[in-house]
């Protein structure tokens, strides 16, 4: 399948909330019972998927997270699997092949295309009933038995080795020489291989019927039309339109964009957006006019916004689906398309009595002006809700439904099975597998901070073969204590003091500490396998008795490792330990991982990205609890517009910026929830005088550190998250999405990973009071935009990071390991 569209996409504050007096609602759920494979008359049915690499979140993974999220129990092969984001595919890690560990397979996989099909042909997927294979190379050659059930998703036969091969021969400067030939002859080869190994697939499914004509010209099979899963969710409708027309595609030459900037060069009166960036920048940018905007390459939320207001989506590329021809629809945006390829089954042209869009016979300038001026004098004949209802017949929830039935209809044992639920959260009754390590987590307090919540999920599903050392007592040893972990508590003495930025500890009671800590975390470590350090001095610590006790250590890093947020003398500690004594480092964001692997030169390939879990569960506990009942029980006023903010009370966390907002605006109430904790009760004091000299009492609410922030949060209307510096996850921000609040969040560090600007919440630059008190007016007025917020990133929050993921991705790193 072709990945069509330029778009990527991006959560922690330390002092947790909880309200004190009534109880509410029950801040725990109803177990939900483990989503499994789908069983029939004769037992578990055992399903494998199969799919070519696992190195990017691109169209063809798209698919298989939701053939994953149909048979959630099923095993994972693949050639190589070097993701650092896995929660798409629910945490699983895949069986590789040998390729995984030869040199350079991270980078220049594809460079094995000769070695692939016995590389594919070496997976034992022989233990399975069912093997589903997602092919657009070698996938769909793993070898099967009589007995089994093959059934292969084919987003392409091999297209370089089939039409496109003079194109890719060409494009790759093999088209003479030495090179050209044994390009030619493992083309050759793999043309054979190909064919031979179609034989074994039982059940063909196509992405389109033009695959589907593809399939059967190369293999001679027939194949079933299941077209791709289209996130059409993330693409909401406008029916406003205005007068400029959009492409967006990667510039490379098979997408002809180059044809269109010079087609609208010939049309000085229409104005033409082209997003992307590729090889062909260059040459397009020199072919535009000054009624043509080449923006490059650009964020999802920009393109989103673009998509929404254009009079109509341009597209001359011959596609085998087109996915963003999809989306374009799902904004109401009707599409100018190239009558060949999946366009033409995912467009309705003006034949149909609802029409989407029209099309263009030629990949030439003029066909494109004629099909633009056609359009242009008459774009009534498009109707926005016609566009997004076409494009809701390529929903995942869609996907799901017919490839599950397909599957079903051709395995006899899954006769009368019925779909998994697609998001029942498997967290909470998570049982670690029997190989699961014996873990000794180590923390370095007993506050009831980001990093403790997160940690606190892993040790409720992973007790049994874990314990936890605290340096400090507390909240956290409270809540382990309650969820049934082994909990021990050594005393930090005058360590306690230490913080990132430094601390005037004297050295020999700092030396003295140290040892102690280090001799009684050797001592629990000798019944562990593997040591799992969650915060910064508790790495340090584990680090030393990691190397006494010859266990090796897990650092999972919470932190952006920048002179921002940690002082000299830190940075070198963290440097030092990385080279004495880590085995793996576990980041929270892709903004921590870059920052450590910059400091320490760390082997990239040893850190994973997990992004934190948070559980709906007390979110959804309160959902029917009504908003002045929770605003009675916090003393807040029942009228207002009331904007919360959840964290510790620091200058970094930046609630003075917020503070400068309420002046700013005059209907603006501030609830500030958190206390200071680490020595930063001046800057409490700070803000409380800010308060009192700008007169703004009567709208500024401190109340203090609660326990039940899912209560705060849906106290108030909108959650702000206006850290000063870049924060390296933002917790915060995936409750705030959790407890159906629309988000505003500093656009800086691993906040950027969560939130899709102006899709699931709204993106101020850092420190800019202005900007955020602008915003906040614009989300008090528009209670439409408020809705939509609130419905993406509930469901973003669920679906990208739910508890199950996380577990299960941490367990599997521990596991590989402990050996």
């Amino acid at each position: 399948m072709n990945h069509d569209l330029v778009e990527e996409a991006a959560l922690r504050p330390a002092a947790r909330s909880g309200l004190t007096g009534p109880v509410l609602a029950p801040a725990v759920s109803t177990p939900v019972a483990a989503v499994r494979t789908p069983q029939g008359a004769h037992g578990k049915v055992r399903v494998a998927i199969v799919h070519d690499w696992l190195v990017t979140y691109a169209g063809a993974e798209r698919v298989l997270e939701q053939i994953v999220a149909c048979f959630p129990d099923a095993d994972l092969f693949s050639l190589v699997d070097f993701l650092d984001d896995r929660t798409f595919l629910r945490g699983k890690t895949a069986t590789t092949s040998f390729i995984q560990n030869l040199p350079f397979a991270r980078t220049r996989y594809r460079g094995y295309l000769p070695l692939m099909p016995l590389a594919i042909e070496q997976l034992d997927v022989s233990a399975y009933d069912v093997v589903i294979s997602s092919s657009h190379a070698v996938a769909k050659g793993i070898l099967t038995g009589p007995d089994q059930v093959h059934i292969s998703y084919v987003h392409s036969p091999i297209r370089y080795a089939w039409d496109l091969q003079h194109q890719y021969l060409q494009q790759s400067q093999l088209t003479r020489g030495p090179k050209s030939m044994l390009a030619r002859l493992v083309l050759h080869y793999i043309r054979n291989w190909d064919v031979r190994t179609s034989n074994s697939v039982d059940s063909f499914v196509a992405n389109s019927a033009f695959i589907a004509r593809r399939i059967h010209k190369v293999y001679q099979r027939e194949a079933d039309v299941i077209f791709p899963p289209v996130d059409v969710d993330a693409f909401t409708l406008n029916e406003q339109k205005e007068d400029f027309y959009l492409t967006a595609s990667r510039m490379v030459p098979y997408k002809k964009i180059d044809l269109l900037v010079e087609a609208f060069a010939q049309m000085p009166e229409r104005k033409l957006v082209v997003i992307g960036d590729g090889p062909d920048m260059q040459k397009i940018r020199a072919k535009a006019t000054p009624n043509i905007e080449i923006m490059g390459y650009q964020p999802f939320a920009v393109l989103h916004d673009r998509m929404r207001r254009a009079k109509a989506f341009v597209f001359a590329a011959e596609e085998d689906f087109g996915i963003s021809v999809v989306e374009a629809q799902a904004c109401g945006t009707p599409v100018i398309a190239y009558g060949k390829g999946g366009a033409l089954e995912t467009v309705r042209d003006l034949t149909h009595p609802q029409p989407t869009g029209l099309f263009f016979a030629e990949q030439s300038v003029e066909s494109i002006v004629a099909a633009v001026e056609d359009f242009a004098d008459n774009p009534r004949r498009f109707i926005a809700a016609d566009c997004r209802r076409n494009a809701e017949r390529f929903s995942a929830a869609h996907f799901r439904e017919r490839f599950f039935a397909h599957v079903r209809a051709a395995v006899p044992k899954m006769q009368g099975a019925s779909l998994p639920a697609f998001d029942a959260p498997p967290a909470d009754t998570h049982v670690p597998s029997a190989n699961t390590p014996r873990i000794l987590a180590v923390d370095q307090t007993g506050v009831l901070g980001g990093a403790e919540l997160s940690l606190l999920e892993i040790m409720k599903a992973l007790r049994a073969r874990a314990e936890v050392v605290l340096f400090d007592d507390g909240p956290f040893r409270t809540a382990l204590d309650q969820a049934g972990v082994t909990v021990n508590v050594f005393e930090s003495g005058a360590l306690r003091e230490v913080r990132k930025r430094g601390g005037s500890v004297p050295k020999w009671a700092a030396f003295k500490d140290i040892v102690a800590l280090v001799r009684a975390v050797v001592k629990q470590a000798r019944r562990a396998d593997v040591i799992y350090a969650n915060t910064q001095r508790a790495m340090v610590i584990g680090a030393l008795a990691g190397r006494f006790a010859r266990k090796p250590v897990v650092w999972h890093l919470r932190d952006i490792v920048t002179s921002e947020h940690f002082g000299g003398k830190q940075l070198a500690i963290i440097k030092w330990c990385a080279k004495l004594g880590l085995a793996h480092v576990i980041a929270n964001s892709a903004a921590s991982k870059r920052a450590f692997v910059e400091l320490t030169n760390f082997d990239s390939k040893r850190v994973d990205v997990v992004f934190n879990g948070i559980s709906a569960a007390p979110f959804d506990a309160l959902a029917d609890v009504p908003q002045a009942t929770l605003r009675a029980l916090l003393n807040l006023p029942q009228q207002g517009f009331l904007v919360g903010s959840f964290s510790r009370l620091a200058h970094w966390k930046g609630q003075h910026v917020l503070l400068e907002a309420v002046v700013l605006n005059p209907h603006m109430h501030a609830v500030l929830v958190g206390a200071p904790l680490f020595g930063e009760d001046d800057y409490e004091a700070t803000l409380r005088a800010f308060v009192v000299n700008h007169g703004i009492g009567d709208r500024v609410h401190f109340v203090g550190f609660q326990n039940d922030i899912a209560a705060c949060m849906r106290a108030v209307d909108v959650v702000v998250h206006t850290s000063i510096t870049p924060e390296p996850f933002g917790r915060v921000i995936v409750e705030g999405m959790l407890a159906q609040r629309p988000v505003v969040a500093a656009r800086a560090g691993g906040v950027v990973e969560i939130i899709d600007d102006g899709v699931n919440g709204l993106l101020c630059t850092p420190g800019d009071a202005h900007g955020l008190a602008d915003t906040l007016a614009e989300l008090r007025a528009n209670e439409s935009l408020r809705e939509q917020l609130v419905a993406n990133g509930n469901r973003v929050a669920r679906q990208r990071f739910g508890p199950g993921n996380y577990v299960a991705s941490v367990e599997r790193i521990l596991k590989a390991v402990a050996g």
